[in-house]
């Protein structure tokens, strides 16, 4: 596998996973092996042990019935001497002069001449005590117990049980390197399976790295985590797409509402440089002042969308008369009423209703929504606006008579730049309702659009009593 290739494998977090579940899973099956093989080491060797014991009991019954000669003449039967060849029988005087030795039968060497040579009586070990194998692991346990005035002992290799613990330790290395050569293999298998989500996220994010704002990422079930992950995904793409179309789109009509005054104040300044006529370049000064007034209110405009959106836009608030606020700002757009013969009525539930706001930026934002509400509202109509309050909410609504908002474009009107007159045949840049969001979101409250039962629209904005400026 070239070097690069193997990089990236190894750096792949389903081999990671992988690595980690096999470690995990090898180190519970060494923990197993540890304790079943003590459980199975410790068992065997009480077993031998008891054997021993039981040995050691049929040679002192034999020698309190026929003593030493008996003894011997037992284990000397052919039958006896076959059964008994593991084990080592020895009986000693009470001043520890051997008197009788049958030796075992085991394949490792032990040092026998120097364990029992000939010791005085008080110097021999009561109980058990063994002897190590020469150049090998394996024991000899003897047992040795006073009877009558003798010493008995008797003894047995452990090469028997070590046999077994050898064959335990080979079957639990066979199998248990099998199992984790198999765990890595299923657990390479099994991440591999549970990322492909993961992996099918991060080509469309590829994708969509290169523009391509149309795709979108396959779910399937189970509902679990991932599948929320893509679900969530999609649907960020799609509001990102969304938003994108209609920035574009909107973007060509906010470059002509200020090419068009840039345009015209090129146009002016120019005549006025050719002309030597007082009036007429006072004229053209004023008719400059009025472009770049257009021009400073929608860059303005975007200026304060941006700092409400992230949170820098400064309030300053005040308890405020609520019907009061709501006649100054019908009274700002007195005359473009009359223009249309628009009745535009103001009230509140309680008349004495007050609310700590921000004067200067809600006149701002129910001004917009009363502007828009005349754009769109046919001559001889009629225009409420209402306050009350809801659930410890301050209430504040618009309702018009006009021509109203489409489905398709109601859930985008409070974006930036967006504009439901494709025509451009109304004025605007498409900023005044994301200035109105803006601004009640700074308030901590929300706004919204839906139709009215009157025809038109009703904008609802909703302001919490709890405000941190």
């Amino acid at each position: 596998m070239p070097s690069a290739l193997k990089n990236k494998f190894f750096k792949k977090i389903s081999f990671r996973m992988a690595a980690l579940f096999c470690l995990t899973f090898s180190i519970g099956v060494a923990i197993a092996f540890a304790i079943t093989y003590f459980e199975i080491e410790y068992t065997l060797e009480k077993s031998s042990k008891e054997v021993i014991s039981m040995k050691l009991q049929e040679a002192t019954l034999m020698l309190n019935d026929t003593g030493v000669d008996g003894l011997k003449k037992f284990l000397a039967i052919e039958k006896y001497r076959i059964q008994n060849a593991p084990f080592m029988f020895r009986v000693l005087s009470s001043d520890g002069k051997a008197l009788f030795l049958k030796g075992s039968v085991q394949e490792k060497k032990f040092d026998f001449d120097r364990a029992f040579k000939s010791e005085p009586a008080p110097k021999l070990e009561i109980g058990w005590h063994s002897l190590q194998a020469l150049d090998d692991e394996d024991k000899f346990d003897i047992l040795t117990q006073k009877v009558g005035d003798y010493y008995v002992q008797v003894g047995k290799s452990s090469e028997d049980r070590e046999d077994v613990l050898d064959s335990v330790s080979q079957v639990f290395v066979f199998t248990g390197g099998a199992l984790i050569l198999l765990s890595g293999i299923l657990g390479f298998w099994y991440t591999s399976r549970i990322l492909k989500p993961i992996r099918r996220l991060l080509n469309t994010i590829r994708k969509v790295e290169k523009g391509n704002f149309d795709h979108r990422v396959s779910v399937k079930e189970p509902k679990d985590e991932l599948y929320q992950l893509g679900t969530a995904f999609n649907r960020m793409i799609g509001r990102i797409e969304n938003l994108v179309r209609v920035q574009r789109d909107s973007l060509d009509h906010v470059a002509h509402d200020i090419r068009t005054p840039l345009t015209r104040i090129k146009a002016v300044a120019e005549d006025a440089m050719t002309s030597s006529n007082p009036p007429s370049l006072k004229e053209a000064l004023e008719e400059c002042a009025e472009g770049a007034t257009n021009i400073s209110e929608i860059v303005d405009q975007l200026m304060s969308i941006s700092e409400a959106e992230s949170g820098t836009m400064k309030l300053a608030p005040e308890k405020c008369n609520v019907l009061d606020l709501l006649n100054e700002i019908a009274d700002v757009y007195e005359f473009v009423a009359m223009d249309k013969e628009i009745i535009v009525e103001c009230s509140a539930e309680p008349k004495n209703l007050t609310w700590s706001l921000d004067r200067k930026r809600i006149k701002q934002a129910i001004g917009n929504l009363l502007d828009n509400a005349l754009k769109f509202s046919p001559d001889e109509s009629r225009i409420r606006i209402f306050a009350s309050t809801r659930n410890g909410e301050l209430e504040v609504s618009v309702t018009d008579q006009g021509i109203g908002i489409s489905q398709e474009d109601l859930p985008q009107i409070f974006e930036r730049l967006f504009r439901g007159d494709k025509s451009r045949t109304t004025k605007g840049a498409g900023l005044g309702l994301s200035i109105v969001r803006a601004i009640v979101s700074a308030h901590g409250g929300t706004v919204s659009a839906q139709p009215s039962q009157f025809g038109g629209t009703t904008f609802a904005v909703l302001i919490p009593t709890e405000i941190s400026f």
